[in-house]
């Protein structure tokens, strides 16, 4: 495996602890009661009790002093944990404004660090670095002005175009999977209202699109009508009714009134 892959999956690695320490602390300190470390400590010896299977294979909590030392696998773990068995249940993610979202971007920043904590080889650490970059996205769906500030995304997503770049990965748009504010999307995290426009859906859009297909083409028909009835042949007007010079009568267009007579 290259060097600069190997330090890129690193890196990587790192800065999902990192991120993963700004949720959980932001998501301990928004909820009822104590948000020292040792009630988050405490917490945790609690729930491996009643749910020893969920926390099996945890990290030594002993010797845990400060917040720096926790890792991506402890936090995720408190933070996807669903509490559903809990004596006290918390549910962090639950009561969140937007769980879905927050339950995304989690699993999608976890997801990015076990592969690169992994990675053995140039293949594998080019996905830690894709993974990462689709983890930024998330996380501005789900935490963007509230766990992580607007300057926070930007500098993940420079770190993500470099990860690429470093490792020889493809960009989000190179692979065909670009959004439609144009890439690359680093440095760039869209406005509270632009993510809130874009969180209606593909159908809103859709429906909008239908709408007003079905509105110009009912307007375009009207036109098209107006046009034909406008650019239709013309009735010919009747010829004006003539004198005969032989008689000054008033003779019809189809014949002299006086015709045949003496």
């Amino acid at each position: 495996m290259p060097d600069e892959t190997l330090q890129a999956a690193f890196e990587i690695k790192t800065t999902c602890d990192e991120i993963s320490r700004k949720l959980l602390r932001w998501h301990w300190e928004k909820k009822p009661g104590a948000h020292s470390l040792n009630a988050l400590l405490e917490h945790i010896a609690q729930r491996q009790q009643e749910s020893p299977e969920y926390y099996e294979r945890m990290p030594d909590l002993s010797g845990k002093t400060s917040w720096s030392q926790l890792d991506t696998t402890l936090c995720m773990r408190v933070l996807l944990d669903p509490e559903k068995d809990a004596a006290r249940p918390l549910d962090l993610l639950g009561n969140t404004e937007h769980p879905g979202a927050a339950r995304r971007a989690c699993n999608a920043v976890r997801t990015a660090r076990n592969e690169a904590a992994h990675a053995s080889d140039r293949t594998a650490g080019t996905q830690a670095a894709i993974l990462f970059n689709e983890a930024v996205e998330a996380l501005e769906e789900g935490y963007a002005g509230t766990a992580l500030r607007t300057t926070e995304l930007e500098q993940y997503y420079r770190m993500a175009e470099d990860f690429l770049d470093r490792c020889g990965a493809k960009t989000p748009c190179e692979r065909g999977t670009g959004r439609a504010e144009g890439c690359p999307r680093s440095a760039r995290p869209r406005s509270e209202g632009q993510r809130k426009a874009s969180g209606s859906g593909s159908r809103s859009r859709s429906r909008s699109a239908s709408n007003g297909r079905r509105n110009t083409g009912g307007a375009g028909r009207k036109d098209a009508n107006s046009r034909r009835k406008g650019s239709g042949k013309r009735t010919k007007s009747p010829a004006p009714i003539t004198r005969c010079w032989a008689c000054w009568r008033c003779c019809w267009p189809w014949g002299c009134c006086c015709a045949g007579l003496g």
